[in-house]
């Protein structure tokens, strides 16, 4: 697994009671912009060449599944479970139009201790029939909790690194 400062989607900031919880910082979501309206520049034999994307869709994973990988940071506390979501939304804030394109639990509260890591798939296909223009993260807790903070990255793949082998064998 390979993570990318410019595919981090924050963190959600201490979890202190039921809501959704977008990750980013100072409250505002990380979201990654599926269209681009930047003009590209190059200077050639003293002529400006300007190529601009427009509004087409960004080929996000180019037919690869996607993950975003919630890390809890610090121990949820309280509480009884959260669900982690994958949105595409028509709003840079995420605060109205989101689709959910992939989504995890609800996991109990027990189980996010820090460390824990939620893997949610994302289809490019599911990403691409939404058709809006952000992707980012939030989780949705249930139940009044008095500690947690969950960062998400948008990674190609996932790696658990939880495989242990015996010593002491011998391969002949």
């Amino acid at each position: 697994m390979i993570l990318d400062q410019n595919l981090r989607l924050g963190n959600t900031g201490a979890i202190t009671s039921a809501a959704t919880y977008i990750t980013g910082t100072s409250g505002t979501p990380d979201v990654v912009d599926l269209q681009s309206g930047t003009a590209y520049s190059a200077t050639a034999s003293g002529s400006l060449y300007t190529v601009a994307q427009g509004t087409q869709n960004r080929d996000i994973g180019e037919g690869r599944d996607l993950y975003v990988m919630f890390t809890v940071t610090t121990a949820l506390a309280g509480g009884t479970n959260g669900t982690f979501q994958v949105v595409a939304s028509s709003s840079s804030t995420l605060a109205s139009g989101n689709i959910v394109v992939g989504e995890v639990g609800p996991i109990t509260t027990a189980n996010l201790a820090a460390g824990r890591q939620v893997a949610v798939k994302v289809s490019p296909q599911q990403i691409a029939a939404a058709g809006l223009r952000y992707l980012g993260a939030q989780v949705v807790t249930t139940g009044t909790h008095s500690a947690g903070v969950i960062s998400a990255d948008i990674v190609m793949d996932i790696q658990d690194g939880r495989t242990a082998y015996a010593s002491g064998f011998t391969v002949a």
